[in-house]
């Protein structure tokens, strides 16, 4: 029989208690790390932005992507699945790499540029002069220049007032384009509520409009 030596007996008996010690780490570990998971709860495909949603846009497959996420660590309502919003219309703005929610997106029934309008709101298109091109969901101010009547020198006077303030832009019809009288001219449609589509519709009848940028700060809380 081979006899060890009292070191080697030693030194294999602490690889043993090493080994031992070891064994249990990892299994107290692996324990707590299921436990763990099943405190966050199942992994879910969440829907993410892959670039950015402006109001109005009808989601493509290109459009979002899936993440994979325990649904304990996910906002209310994000939605699971990419291909259920192919199609669905944006009515509140995505930035690239946020969740997408329910409360981003028009119901299934509703499409094209009504799918883009909240209940209490309207979707009106004006023909803006000397316009700049804003993208859709920037936030814009409109103003009106009224003809007031002719001063002391004889030469018409004018008045710009401010019409609409802090709307949202739902689209640009660029091949609306052409020269007029004030200048070049071009299709804006404006998600406003229904006091601003009156004063725009008159302005649009009896004066000259046009639309100013604004910071999205400064958009109108509908």
């Amino acid at each position: 029989m081979v006899r060890r030596s009292p070191r080697a007996l030693a030194l294999w008996g602490g690889a043993t208690a090493v080994a031992l010690v070891t064994a249990v780490v990892v299994a107290s570990d692996l324990a707590a790390i299921h436990r763990r998971a099943a405190d966050l709860g199942p992994v879910v495909h969440a829907v993410v932005a892959s670039r950015d949603l402006p109001l109005g846009a009808e989601v493509r497959p290109a459009d979002v992507e899936e993440r994979d996420v325990h649904r304990s660590e996910l906002p209310d309502g994000v939605v699971e699945g990419a291909r259920s919003i192919i199609g669905r219309v944006i009515t509140v703005p995505v930035v690239r790499g946020s969740f997408v929610t329910a409360a981003h997106l028009a119901p299934r029934r509703r499409t094209g540029l009504d799918g883009a309008v909240p209940p209490g709101m309207r979707a009106m298109r004006v023909i803006v002069t000397n316009p700049i091109r804003p993208r859709p969901g920037a936030a814009v101010d409109v103003l009106a220049t009224f003809d007031v009547g002719t001063g002391t020198t004889g030469d018409t006077e004018s008045s710009t007032v401010v019409v609409a303030a802090g709307v949202v832009v739902v689209g640009v019809d660029a091949e609306a384009a052409r020269a007029g009288a004030h200048g070049d001219t071009l299709g804006v449609t404006l998600l406003v509520d229904a006091s601003d589509a009156e004063r725009l519709a008159f302005a649009e009848a009896n004066g000259v409009v046009t639309i100013a940028l604004v910071p999205p700060e400064d958009a109108a809380r509908r």
